[in-house]
């Protein structure tokens, strides 16, 4: 072996970015909301609900609330007797999470490695934070689940299965826009919040491709939503898309730390205990950092073998986060300011819009099963011309295509013609279709 490659055998190529996707952070879209609603001028928590929530660690925490009365009645007669109608109070209370994670440093195993000791703390920061904060987010998503409107006004045109909105494929570009008639419906006109996928995503970024000078503007579907994306909400295989609506001012976060982070305290054994703003979060959480001295010849092999008696640093961090959400005593009567709604995947395919007939037997269709009548005057802006139409059909009217296929009375240019519709299967069709019978 040559002195140079001797020389350049153990050298390394210092690029602390070259590994920044094995600990890169995601979106967190719900805790985001969270936040952002707690934070807001119109929260429902004030600040003195959230200073006292942060230093209330040994104690419960209950919020005075008034039930839903629906017994009251509206007299059409005037009387010298005011009967009663006393509210019932109750408490509430607030359910507490905790979360806690730590690591450990010890300073001189960083002398002779190219590693250097603040990269060392950061990464494993950094793997910490994401699977605290994506647990936080999941927790997130949980707390609007579970507060999802049981009651629902006018659902339009679309329908309901155990409290889902359910969006068919078709009417995906039309939901962003019929959100707030729909909350209107339940009395609530506020803004409207989305936290959603990225199948969300891809529908936002479809109407956004018809803007202002456009074919069709389609910005009013989305521009009045303020939008919060996540990766944490499990996807249902028959989905193509999911969220959560929610309007604004009706959810809200809280945190407390552990009484020694409180009141910052510090040990004459050496634990120090703080508060700090969590990077990447935007909350705060309790610390705690201390010394031990000991045989750290185990950590890295070789590396370390020598390392019989020495420093070992121990942070420490913890917080506990209570997500809270608007009272609803009678949620079987009135609706919850949170809307679930999902947009099914059948229909859906890359490059093609399918097309449901779905008055066939006012525009044709006699006894005899799989005929229908088309009037046809133009195709993409183009004429028709009396040539070969082929058709795809799996059902008309509900029934079953035979594989002879039906015939369709097409009227090309105003001229009466027949032309025999081609029933394709789906290891012929040249994208997927429905297998007829036959």
């Amino acid at each position: 072996m040559s002195l140079i490659a001797t020389r350049t055998q153990e050298m390394r190529l210092r690029n602390p970015q070259v590994d920044r996707n094995m600990s890169r952070l995601t979106e967190w879209g719900a805790l985001d909301f969270f936040l952002s609603q707690t934070n807001s001028p119109d929260s429902m928590l004030t600040d003195e609900t959230k200073r006292r929530a942060f230093s209330s660690m040994g104690t419960d925490i209950k919020i005075p609330v008034i039930d839903y009365d629906g017994t009251v009645t509206v007299a059409n007669e005037r009387t010298c007797v005011i009967a009663d109608a006393e509210n019932t109070s109750k408490l509430m209370a607030v359910v507490w999470k905790t979360y806690a994670f730590g690591f450990t440093m010890v300073p001189t195993m960083f002398n002779n490695n190219e590693i250097d000791y603040q990269k060392d703390f950061e990464k494993k920061m950094l793997k910490f934070s994401r699977k605290f904060l994506d647990q936080v987010d999941k927790d997130a998503i949980a707390a609007l689940e579970a507060a999802k409107t049981q009651k629902f006004g006018n659902l339009l045109y679309y329908t309901q299965t155990a409290n889902d909105v359910q969006v068919n494929y078709m009417q995906r570009n039309d939901i962003l826009g019929d959100l707030h008639p729909m909350f209107r419906s339940m009395d609530y006109s506020g803004q409207l919040h989305i936290v959603g996928d990225t199948g969300v995503d891809a529908i936002v970024r479809k109407l956004e491709q018809h803007g202002i000078y456009n074919d069709v503007n389609k910005q009013l579907e989305y521009a009045n939503k303020i939008f919060h994306f996540t990766n944490n909400m499990v996807l249902e295989s028959e989905n193509f898309a999911q969220f959560y609506a929610i309007e604004s001012g009706n959810v809200g976060m809280l945190t407390r730390v552990d009484r020694e982070a409180l009141r910052r305290a510090t040990s004459k054994a050496g634990h120090e205990w703080d508060v700090i703003n969590f990077p990447f979060a935007g909350f705060q959480v309790g610390t705690h950092y201390y010394e031990s001295v000991g045989d750290q010849s185990a950590i890295a092999g070789a590396a370390t073998a020598d390392m019989k008696c020495n420093i070992k640093e121990h942070y420490g961090f913890s917080v506990d986060i209570a997500f809270v959400v608007a009272y609803n005593s009678a949620p079987d009567t009135v609706s919850n300011p949170i809307m679930k709604v999902e947009i099914k995947k059948d229909g859906s395919q890359f490059g093609g819009t399918p097309v449901y007939i779905t008055n066939a037997d006012q525009i044709g269709g006699g006894a005899a099963t799989g005929e229908i009548s088309v009037n046809l005057t133009k195709i993409g802006g183009s004429k028709v011309e009396e040539s070969a139409l082929k058709v795809d059909l799996d059902k008309v009217k509900g029934a079953a295509v035979s594989s002879t296929g039906g015939v369709v009375d097409v009227k090309v240019n105003s001229q009466a013609s027949n032309l025999n519709v081609e029933v394709k299967n789906a290891d012929s069709a040249p994208v997927p279709t429905k297998t007829v019978e036959g």
